[in-house]
């Protein structure tokens, strides 16, 4: 017999399997993400049903089950953020935080600041504080820097120049100096307002990473480079955000 373990972690994703189990993704501490099979959870009454939402922090005690997968054997919630399911727009942006974190994730690999900063994310979409396409951008910068793809944005990524920094080339991951603008791959104007923003993001810890807000237009520039910057970094369309594209 296998010996279970119990790991701390939020459930990014459920899918039904057969009559009354449940598949669910799980982002862990000290696992990384993992699959987790819940045999049962779709049952009347079942102890499991309640852990098996999306959304839901908990902690849960697995045993591993044939390759690569987990059996639930028993969890205990610590938090739930089944509100964001609703509101279809937080529900599409928390949904697409799960689907960035599943795609950067593996399992083995200890998820710490990954999980810290989506729960954090969660409780910062929940407050109405900033707005979402700002979330959004604050997420997939630190998340990129967490995972050692952050953009350099105190010198220029060719010479290591402090002065003269007016445009990014997101292809070479990080700002370029007026002077060598020619070499640079794909260069675009970006604000000194966007620079300092992305530095302010970078230099917060998880925990308030979350405590400013800026202006529409700096939020929409910032959107736009990190739309950019993601499709760089990843080989998938993530579809959760499909929902709220314009008929």
């Amino acid at each position: 017999m296998l010996d279970s373990t119990v790991v701390q972690g939020i459930v990014l994703d459920t899918s039904l399997i057969k009559e009354y189990d449940k598949r669910l993704v799980i982002l862990t501490v000290e696992l990384g993400r993992i699959t987790v099979f819940a045999n049962g959870a779709r049952r009347k009454n079942s102890p499991l049903t309640a852990i098996s939402q999306k959304f839901v922090m908990g902690s849960f005690t697995v045993r591993p089950s044939g390759r690569e997968a987990y059996s639930l054997i028993g969890a205990e919630i610590q938090e739930s953020f089944i509100e964001l399911s609703y509101d279809i727009e937080k529900l599409a942006y928390a949904s697409y935080f799960c689907e960035l974190m599943g795609h950067f994730t593996r399992e083995g690999i200890g998820a710490t600041d990954e999980l810290n900063l989506l729960f954090v994310t969660f409780r910062t979409i929940l407050s109405d504080r900033i707005s979402l396409g700002l979330i959004k951008s604050i997420f997939e910068c630190k998340l990129l820097d967490i995972e050692g793809m952050g953009l350099q944005m105190y010198e220029c990524v060719k010479t290591g120049a402090k002065d003269g920094l007016h445009h990014i080339s997101l292809e070479e991951g990080g700002l370029v100096a007026d002077d060598v603008l020619g070499s640079a791959k794909s260069p675009v104007y970006i604000s000194d307002e966007a620079i300092y923003t992305i530095r302010y993001i970078l230099s917060r810890g998880i925990s308030s990473v979350y405590s400013f807000d800026v202006k529409p237009e700096i939020s929409a520039e910032l959107s736009e480079l990190m739309d950019k910057y993601i499709l760089l970094n990843t080989d998938r369309h993530f579809k959760s955000l499909d929902i709220l594209a314009p008929l």
